[in-house]
């Protein structure tokens, strides 16, 4: 019987794709004949399903994909329907679902808000915030520029490639860029950027214990593992415990003025759609002002005592 009916599967699946393909991009209305299964209030059409199946499958997995999706369409229904009447905090579960899909559509307008560019967090803020805070910007891990290289330990270049990277100026750098790199697996150049010292030592297969310790005393570091020889030179650092310089400290205080200023256009926002709930008679006050936040008992009894 079930090989009778995925026959009747793949007719309908290619009889529909070929219609598909030389329609419009109109979609028909549902219609009885469509449904190809009901559970309760709920049903199921045929379009639902197709449009979940793949183009370019073969017809087996086709048939497949259909019996699949409408059996589990089914279970799921079902069980939905057995765990409603039993699960005791259904009503707590519904609060729940409702409140993190209010959250997901909130987060998802307030991020495209973000994107857009309306809000625009200036430099001069930065710097204002950056010299007032000074004594809050303080390096919880060390800082450090320099020059990271991974290259093969049979490299050929490797004695001049220590070289170089022991000296890296100018000459240096091209150097091991024009010749060093033809076997690198990895190459960092940060002399002009500070970097978090996790983030380059997480790069090396070596522990290193003390990372103030290590940055104070090292300019030039080489280990071996696996094959691969780790080069690293050390042009800069800065001590967890110092303040944060400013090209580093810049984009945390881009974020945390970007995220206020988001919260200040959300309550703004909010008030807006209060204010203007209010006048259209859509939120309408009791005992609480949504506007002001505040309690009406007070309000009451007063206008009650005038009256008297």
């Amino acid at each position: 019987m079930r090989g009778h009916v995925a026959i009747l599967t793949s007719a309908v699946l290619a009889g529909v794709s070929l219609c598909a393909s030389c329609g419009g991009n109109e979609v028909p209305e549902k219609t009885d004949d469509d449904i190809l299964v009901s559970v309760g209030d709920s049903s199921l059409t045929l379009r639902e399903v197709l449009a979940d199946i793949p183009s370019g499958i073969s017809p087996e997995d086709s048939t497949e994909m259909f019996h699949a999706i409408v059996d589990n369409w089914i279970r799921d229904l079902m069980l939905y329907g057995v765990a409603v009447k039993n699960v005791p905090d259904i009503d707590r579960i519904e609060r729940l679902v409702n409140d993190y899909r209010n959250n997901l559509i909130i987060a998802s307008y307030l991020r495209q808000m973000e994107e857009s560019g309306e809000h625009i967090v200036r430099e001069g803020e930065i710097r204002k915030y950056y010299d007032s805070h000074k004594e809050e910007l303080i390096l919880e891990q060390p800082l450090v520029k320099g020059v990271f290289l991974k290259v093969p330990d049979n490299d050929e270049n490797l004695p001049r490639l220590r070289k170089w990277m022991a000296s890296p100026g100018d000459e240096a750098v091209d150097n091991i860029e024009k010749h060093g790199l033809k076997q690198a697996s990895q190459y960092e150049y940060f002399m002009d950027t500070w970097q978090e010292w996790n983030r380059v030592a997480d790069q090396i297969p070596y522990k290193f214990f003390d990372a103030d310790a290590f940055v104070s005393d090292t300019r030039d570091f080489e280990t071996t593992y696996g094959g691969s020889a780790y080069i690293l030179h050390i042009s800069e650092y800065l001590g967890s415990g110092s303040r944060m310089p400013y090209e580093y400290a810049r984009g945390k205080i881009s974020g945390i003025l970007l995220n206020a200023e988001m919260s200040k256009y959300r309550n703004s926002l909010i008030n807006a759609l209060l204010r203007k709930e209010m006048e259209n008679g859509t939120l309408r006050a009791g005992l609480y002002d949504p506007v002001s936040g505040r309690m009406r008992d007070n309000e009451n009894k007063e206008k009650k005592t005038d009256k008297r």
